[in-house]
């Protein structure tokens, strides 16, 4: 245990990785821990952050330590603590993150009295996917129930603690520190973020470049939500998608966001590769391509349709219900809605790979 870790922060940590890691220190998500060359505590944090994209792609998440370190949080906690990368992530390292961490969340706040137990426990959650909400709480669109996981319904997350264990524990490491004074009425919640604010927000983000913030409606809705987020993990805040004083404060500090030359410049191709609507409007225009011209040709030379093959057996039931009509007719009106499904794929695509490169698709 880190000697500069207070003694109810450290009874907290103990139980958040009782929860989070039962199997201690060395721990890699998935207890894949055993695969690795040398345990997780005699290794740096440059090494654990150059690893944990490995670990996604094999484990399924970069997550790792008692306290479950995702590898965006290692390179932020680097950051702002002033790490070199050399030091090993070792117990006491861990406990150290750990507790800045906590700090981040308003643990300070809360032995202070300034912070609700119902509040502080919200940060929790949203910092450690198995603990629970206290209370019920709006995410984006979806309202959590009291007990579930801040992250509920990305199936992968669910609380494994129960809501009262939490405040108990809240409650015990409050009187350890000698905190034991209950927090006034008036902040026995968090203040609700009036619609003003949002807008404010909204416009904030929109003005700094986080184009994917949509429109400014005084709503968190998903797309604010992603915005927020997006802020956030640029910026060095604390993961989430809430509106806190932290967050407004670096929105009235922040720089107009800079995205990377190679996302500003990236070339249809690379990004049809990464947005899937994109491929898929650009499969879309070239089939509607080679519809158009087959169809073209088909109005002029009618005849060539019945070598088309597996294509005839589909053309000729609606040529038969069209008797009538000439040959041309119909396949030059197939040609007009392929071009014009041609269009439409062509614009959706063009959109997509502006959106991919302004940044307002993530």
């Amino acid at each position: 245990m880190d000697k500069n870790v207070p003694a109810g922060a450290a009874m907290l940590l103990d139980f958040i990785g009782s929860i989070e890691a039962p199997h201690g220190y060395d721990t890699v998500y998935g207890n894949n821990q055993a695969k690795l060359a040398k345990p997780l505590t005699r290794m740096t944090i440059d090494e654990v952050i150059a690893a944990g994209s490995g670990w996604t792609k094999r484990f399924g998440s970069s997550a790792c330590g008692k306290l479950q370190f995702m590898k965006a949080t290692l390179q932020r906690l680097k950051l702002v603590l002033g790490l070199t990368g050399k030091e090993l992530l070792d117990g006491p390292m861990q406990e150290a993150l750990g507790y800045q961490l906590l700090k981040e969340r308003g643990f300070v706040e809360f032995l202070a009295g300034h912070r609700s137990r119902v509040s502080f426990g919200l940060g929790l959650a949203q910092e450690w996917a198995s603990f629970p909400v206290l209370t019920a709480t709006k995410r984006g669109k979806r309202v959590l129930t009291r007990g579930q996981s801040y992250y509920a319904g990305d199936g992968r997350n669910k609380a494994l603690v129960s809501p009262e264990r939490v405040e108990a524990l809240l409650d015990k490491v409050k009187t350890a520190s000698g905190k034991a004074s209950p927090a006034p009425p008036e902040l026995a919640a968090d203040p609700v973020i009036g619609n003003a604010t949002i807008e404010r927000v909204q416009q904030q983000l929109k003005d700094l470049g986080y184009t994917e913030v949509g429109g400014v409606d005084g709503k968190i809705g998903t797309m604010t939500a992603t915005a927020i987020r997006a802020f956030r993990a640029e910026n060095g805040l604390p993961a989430g998608d809430g509106i806190d004083d932290g967050l407004l404060v670096a929105l009235q500090k922040a720089k107009p966001r800079v995205l990377a030359p190679a996302r500003t410049d990236a070339s249809p191709e690379i990004v049809r590769d990464k947005v899937p609507e994109v491929r898929t409007n650009w499969l879309t225009k070239v089939g509607a391509f080679f519809t158009g011209i087959a169809a073209l040709i088909g109005s002029f030379f009618d005849g060539i349709v019945g070598n088309l093959g597996a294509a005839s057996g589909y053309i000729q039931p609606v040529k038969d219900a069209a008797g009538d009509v000439p040959g041309w007719v119909w396949m030059l009106a197939i040609a007009v809605i392929a071009g014009g499904l041609y269009l439409v794929a062509r614009h959706g695509e063009a959109k997509g790979v502006e959106a991919f490169q302004s940044g307002a698709r993530r």
